[in-house]
């Protein structure tokens, strides 16, 4: 309607924006801008930055019952509603400190300093940007918020909460009732999973685990109610630290994690412990409903970036590991490295910005996420997923094991494994390290880049990695346990050394097979991949007698790898074709092929594997049997190749005997090890020099590979010629060399995981 009909004419909207919504052209319907209005002035409280600057060591040490708190049902305050404008707005005392610092300073924290930002306008979540960011113009601008250079670690905790409907939460609370197992069984969960996952991937806090654990039991007994703070947690339950600190949010107090956060935690960690139990025949708990409770949450645990959704990747990268699951492990280690790095946990937190036990945790969430990074790497044989040189945070140390394995104030009686254990984990971070520069000097592709220079000694680089590796494994030994440790302890703590020991193999293996710089691996190279790979399975083999080897993909892709490695170097190495005694190399390929049927159980794709291997044990034994006469004849190689003093420097990197702990000897694998350990490699001898005895071997009752008997099949061997061997064997070899096993879901080239089951079965 014009003003011709007498009417009278609109507002004109532009009238109540104030100057920088009139300089934006941003529409305003006639409505005050929350912000800033030119009839009333600015809406700035002066008293509410201080209650946003509160240190966080003032924070952990404040009595929680005095500190108030709001609940979501309550009207905002006007403090709280001018959060996010305050938020981009610099103290004086901020300023002050920034004009008296020296300009060095100020050009160090420019050029290479961390620097948390906000990437949005409406988030008050900060992002890890570097000395390459533009970092120099947002400073310049004062947009860095008063955050100290080294204060990004600290800024995990959920800063803008979802808002999730009460028939949500009432349905949450619901299920919580129905699953959430007692008191009594969560004490032996929790156990089983801090005895057996913890020390292998020590990510989660367990005193803040037991703290989630116990204020969903309080949540599951008293039900939902229309009062809830903004995490989801009802008024009975009073706030809790998790990871270490706490939230002050407006000066209110509270719990730093969701309750569907909590609930994706707790219960991924029931799940992977009734996983364990379920191994050793112990069915009183279901992994699926676990897991499946879990799931509820993981829209809303994932929806945010901060470190309980680290935490969360992690945990569904170790149920990747554990059984086959519908999920890509290799996007999960990267998805969790780029969390990192978001976070800034990848650079050193200042001492002053975290509690001690906040700062050991996200050191132990680093470097967990970056032995992830590497063992993926190996197993798929792909690029590193960060370089070394590209974080700082230094590697955590003992004094962090204290931090972290503090339980002060727990009602649930756990027993945590010894500091000693933990010490172990620490040392495994270190090996991480070694095989950083093993994968980066002799895995890299050729290029035509001529910006990087690499080194050309390669051969004296292996040389000084191996004895580097040699002496983290001399430190690996001198870890004792404490002298009032139980007979199970001490055999638990010899267990977990001679896992370490066997990732010393692998890594030793992984430094002499071949490889982009090394094709063609020399003979004594072949010697020490060979000892290397058949130490492993008779590690392999020693902690399944003690019923600890646990067959995740990290165990059977050792198992298959070191099969394979020792099928190649007697098939590559006419010096290990000499002195190699047939019994010794028929025992190890038995061990690697018994394990194989043990782990196709859990992992169905093994079982191709399993055949393809077995058939290359027949084809390996037809092979020696037809070469035997050609061997014969050759001279017997030189003294200096038949060391006699291997056995005895191989022995001196052995951990101690552990034939004091629970009759465990050096690595027994059955009858025939304690009759082979003692058979001794004679100077010039031939096990191929004598026809009899080689058939005589076979003759002997033999241990059967699956469903196919080794001593019925020495006249089926006959069958095969030897263009037929060696083209397999070709087949084999290039399988081995360009680790594409069509088996193997983890290692293929397609990077498609092996979807037999969407969850734990």
């Amino acid at each position: 309607m014009g003003p011709e009909d007498g009417s009278a004419p609109p507002l004109r909207k532009v009238r109540s924006a104030c100057r920088r919504c009139r300089q934006k052209r941003v529409k305003n319907l006639a409505t005050l801008c929350p912000e800033f209005d030119l009839s009333q002035g600015p809406k700035v409280n002066a008293n509410f930055m201080e209650s946003l600057n509160v240190p966080q060591d003032r924070l952990n040490t404040m009595n929680i019952a005095s500190v108030p708190r709001r609940r979501i049902s309550e009207p905002p305050s006007n403090d709280e509603s001018l959060e996010d404008a305050a938020a981009n707005k610099r103290s004086h005392s901020v300023m002050e400190s920034d004009a008296d610092s020296p300009l060095s300073a100020k050009a160090r924290s420019v050029a290479i300093d961390l620097g948390m930002l906000s990437l949005q306008s409406d988030s008050r979540q900060k992002h890890y940007l570097g000395s390459s960011s533009g970092l120099l113009f947002a400073k310049l601008m004062g947009l860095d918020n008063d955050i100290r250079p080294e204060q990004g670690a600290s800024q995990a905790r959920r800063l803008t909460p979802q808002r999730i409907s009460a028939e949500i939460y009432r349905s949450l609370y619901d299920q919580l009732r129905q699953d959430l197992p007692s008191p009594e069984e969560a004490c032996l969960l929790l156990e089983v999973y801090f005895q057996n996952v913890h020390v292998d991937q020590p990510f989660l806090h367990p005193a803040s685990l037991i703290n989630a654990y116990h204020a969903l039991y309080m949540c599951a007994q008293a039900g939902h109610n229309d009062s809830v703070d903004r995490n989801g947690w009802i008024d009975s339950v009073g706030p809790f630290s998790y990871n270490g600190r706490m939230d002050m949010v407006a000066g209110y107090i509270s719990t730093p994690i969701s309750i569907a956060t909590a609930v994706f935690h707790v219960f991924m960690a029931f799940s992977l412990s009734a996983t364990i139990l379920t191994r050793k025949k112990n069915y009183d708990y279901s992994p699926t409903r676990f897991h499946r409770m879990a799931m509820l949450t993981a829209s809303e645990t994932f929806s945010n970036i901060s470190v309980t959704s680290l935490q969360a990747i992690l945990l569904l990268a170790l149920q990747s590991l554990t059984e086959p699951a519908a999920v890509n492990l290799w996007t999960l280690t990267h998805i969790a490295m780029s969390h990192c790095i978001d976070l800034g946990l990848h650079r050193e937190p200042s001492v002053s910005d975290l509690p001690a036990g906040a700062r050991a945790l996200l050191r132990f969430i680093f470097y967990t996420v970056y032995s992830l990074d590497r063992s993926v790497a190996t197993i798929q044989g792909r690029p590193l997923g960060i370089r070394d040189e590209t974080f700082d945070i230094r590697p955590p140390d003992e004094s962090d094991v204290t931090e972290v394995m503090s339980l002060a104030g727990s009602d649930l009686i756990i027993k945590l494994p010894m500091h000693q254990v933990l010490a172990l984990s620490i040392s495994r971070f270190r090996l991480d390290q070694h095989i950083s520069q093993i994968k980066l000097l002799l895995y890299h592709l050729p290029t035509r880049n001529q910006s990087f220079v690499w080194p050309t000694n390669l051969s004296e680089i292996q040389t000084r990695i191996k004895s580097e590796l040699d002496h983290w494994l001399l430190s690996v030994q001198r870890i004792v346990p404490a002298d009032d440790v139980t007979d199970d302890e001490k055999l638990d703590f010899q267990i977990q050394k001679m896992r370490h020991e066997q990732l010393y193999h692998s890594a030793i293996s992984l430094l002499f097979q071949p490889s982009q710089m090394f094709p063609s691996p020399s003979q004594e190279a072949l010697r020490l991949c060979y000892q290397s790979c058949s130490k492993r399975l008779q590690i392999y083999d020693a902690v399944s007698n003690q019923d600890m080897l646990y067959y995740n993909w990290r165990n059977i892709h050792g198992i298959f790898s070191s099969g394979a490695t020792i099928v190649y170097c007697a098939w590559a190495s006419r010096d290990l074709q000499r002195t190699l005694p047939f019994a010794k190399l028929l025992r190890d390929l038995r061990t690697c092929s018994n394990h194989l049927s043990i782990g196709s159980q859990w992992w169905p794709s093994v079982r191709s594997g399993k055949e393809s291997f077995e058939m290359m044990i027949d084809l390996i034994i037809k092979y020696f049997s037809d070469i035997q006469l050609q061997i014969q004849d050759l001279p017997p190689p030189p003294q200096k190749q038949q060391r006699p003093t291997s056995s005895r420097t191989e022995s001196s990197l052995l951990p101690p005997s552990y034939s004091s702990v629970s009759g465990i000897e050096e690595y027994p694998s059955g009858p025939e090890t304690s009759r082979g350990n003692q058979e001794q490699m004679r100077p010039g001898q031939s096990v191929f020099n004598d026809q009899t005895q080689l058939f005589a071997t076979l003759n002997e009752a033999q241990p059967s590979f699956g469903n196919m008997d080794i001593s019925t099949s020495a006249n089926s061997l006959q069958e095969f010629d030897m263009p037929t061997i060696e083209a397999a064997m070709e087949s084999f070899m290039a399988e081995y060399l360009h680790e594409d096993w069509g088996w193997d879901p983890f290692s293929s080239s397609t990077g498609v995981f092996d979807n037999q089951g969407s969850g734990p079965v």
